[in-house]
């Protein structure tokens, strides 16, 4: 029975490794199945071979506010960008530079901005003609100097003219607020993206806040990024969601030194994650069981493995001791 029961714990410790190592590499080829298949749908669109929709989505729509875009890759907007530089960009060039700040993408628009305004205040008045002196003629009433001023209920422009009848000598301010809303736009399943640019003017109200009063019409505008696909999303900082995985376990002081079955995780911050499952040496009660643990997944140049390490408790289905102490090694297996 003894050889029995070994023979049974070896064919069940090959059977789990064996799984552990096949769903491992079935996670890993998955996973670069798909990034595959990012990276072909990238060149894709790189190389403008775009569809019906996706082009509607990179061409100007100025009732929209959408830019003309253009998806280049890196190389190329580092150049655009540095065509385009000019002597008033160095300081922000030497900010860029001791920040090391990557290039993304370059934007330029025009807008029109067409306003009537209704109302205002305006005053005209006769201006009191200067003292003359013995001998000069005086001047007659109706070549006398009328002065304007009209100021918009806004405060945005005022106009100021000494006199009506000379030309070259008005003075026109203008004190005007702009809000410029950029919202850029990606697709979910591929690499285009897009840029919404609009321009409102408004009206401080005090206390940080603004009253919108009038918005410019987009005429033209470009947008030119780089969005190559990375070779795995950014990792979310809460995971939730099963992620199954086969389970070598180990108790002290123990008759059997492994366990094997299987288990899930079901939430993961960051490297770290809780998770439950069952476990047996296959020989008794005492060796068989539910397991609760933490988990930590090791990470090897950025990527995370399909290896995860464990720490937790075994609870056995009979004996005498209702928990143990548990060290496991998971592999990931989906």
């Amino acid at each position: 029975m003894g050889g029995f029961g070994s023979a049974r714990v070896m064919g069940g410790a090959l059977l789990v490794i064996g799984s552990a190592a096949g769903g491992a590499y079935a996670y890993h080829r998955y996973k670069d199945a798909d990034w595959e298949r990012r990276d072909d749908e990238y060149q894709r669109q790189l190389q403008g071979k775009l569809t019906e929709s996706e082009k509607q989505m990179q061409e100007l729509n100025t009732q929209l506010s959408l830019a003309r875009a253009q998806l280049v890759t890196q190389g190329t907007l580092e150049e655009k960008y540095q065509a385009q530089l000019t002597a008033r960009d160095a300081d922000f060039e030497k900010f860029r530079l001791e920040h090391a700040l990557a290039l993304k993408s370059i934007s330029n628009a025009v807008f029109e901005l067409r306003q009537q305004e209704l109302g205002g205040t305006q005053t005209a008045r006769e201006e009191p003609p200067a003292p003359t002196r013995p001998g000069e003629p005086t001047i007659p009433p109706d070549q006398r100097a009328i002065s304007y001023e009209f100021t918009d209920k806004e405060g945005r422009v005022h106009l100021e003219d000494p006199n009506i009848w000379v030309q070259g000598d008005e003075k026109l301010q203008l004190a005007q607020f702009f809000r410029v809303e950029g919202t850029v736009l990606q697709q979910t399943d591929g690499s285009l993206m897009t840029e919404r640019v609009q321009l409102i003017e408004v009206a401080p109200e005090g206390t940080g806040k603004y009253r919108p009063l009038t918005q410019a019409r987009l005429v033209d505008a470009d947008f030119t990024y780089a969005n190559a696909p990375r070779e795995g999303a950014p990792p979310a900082l809460v995971k939730w969601g099963p992620s199954f995985m086969a389970t070598i376990g180990s108790s002290f002081r123990t008759a059997s030194l492994l366990r094997f079955g299987g288990s899930a995780r079901v939430v993961q911050v960051g490297p770290v994650g809780l998770a439950g499952g069952l476990s047996s040496d296959f020989q008794s009660l005492e060796g068989s069981g539910g397991d609760a643990f933490l988990t930590y997944t090791p990470s090897f140049r950025g990527r995370q493995l399909g290896l995860v390490l464990g720490g937790g408790i075994h609870l056995p289905l009979g004996g005498t001791q209702r928990v143990r102490p548990n060290v496991t090694l998971n592999f990931v297996i989906y």
